[in-house]
């Protein structure tokens, strides 16, 4: 990174990438802060050297926000289960009003589940940000859109790092359908490293994938994986070969990016 490109970042949402990013970004020469809605979390924040600032969605007056003005937002909020998802596109509509007279560069994490249940490769045209839609995430990217124009929309397929794996929720289990679907998966350091380019770059008005360009089959990885953790394997039934596969070639085309983990089936602990 140049010196003349440091600046300052705003990471709303500390969660379980949020902190790690701030973090390196800190340690890149960034002013990070970052947000969370209790202040007991304050202490583990700034343990990741994070200025923290107490943010509690949604509020009844967007004039109510205080945040720092800094060169990068990078939203990093949960879209919730359940019910708990339908809230998500008000949280997105009042962030972006925060920003609607700046300049500042935002980002926003979203996932790849805004493609829905769809059939083989799938790339960033095949679903456009849309706040008319039924489909939470693609609601919220609309609403960011609307809003903001050049924002850019980081579609994070399946998260995984040092400390946590998917298998987790699988081990054990049987008769888990769909065992030959290909996993799209990413390391929690790959969307750290995708990130802080779209910052170093000054990205604007960009959506891309943020997923593994290797996607090994569903009963592959998770019974290779639980084996390695010495979990109790998952037994899957077969079936899945046509389901979506998420491509990242935009970014990497883009930008000649390297994942540092290309094939989730190397995870070790």
């Amino acid at each position: 990174m140049k010196s003349d490109d440091i600046g300052s970042v705003l990471i709303v949402g500390c969660g379980w990438v949020g902190k790690k990013l701030g973090h390196y970004l800190s340690g890149q020469g960034y002013e990070v802060y970052g947000t969370t809605r209790s202040k007991q979390n304050f202490s583990e924040i700034e343990d990741h050297s994070i200025t923290p600032i107490k943010l509690q969605l949604p509020v009844d007056k967007i004039q109510n926000i205080e945040l720092p003005k800094v060169d990068s937002v990078i939203i990093s909020i949960s879209p919730g289960r359940g019910e708990n998802r339908d809230e998500y596109p008000l949280y997105i509509r009042q962030l972006a009003k925060l920003w609607e007279d700046s300049n500042t560069q935002v980002i926003m994490y979203s996932s790849t589940g805004v493609y829905g249940k769809s059939k083989g490769t799938i790339t960033e045209e095949h679903t456009v940000p849309n706040e008319d839609s039924d489909n939470a995430l693609c609601k919220a990217e609309g609403e960011l859109r609307k809003i903001l124009k050049e924002s850019v929309i980081l579609r994070l397929a399946g998260l995984y790092g040092e400390d946590r794996h998917p298998v987790k929720y699988l081990a054990g289990r049987k008769n888990i359908s769909d065992g030959d679907a290909p996993v799209n998966l990413v390391h929690r350091k790959d969307v750290i490293r995708a990130t802080e380019l779209m910052i170093e770059e000054r990205v604007r008005s960009q959506i891309y994938n943020i997923c593994s360009p290797v996607h090994p089959s569903k009963s592959r990885i998770y019974t290779t994986i639980a084996k390695r953790l010495e979990m109790d394997k998952p037994e899957f039934l077969p079936g899945g070969n046509d389901n979506k596969q998420i491509s990242p070639d935009k970014l990497v085309d883009n930008y000649d990016f390297l994942f540092m983990h290309p094939d989730p089936l190397d995870y070790r602990n």
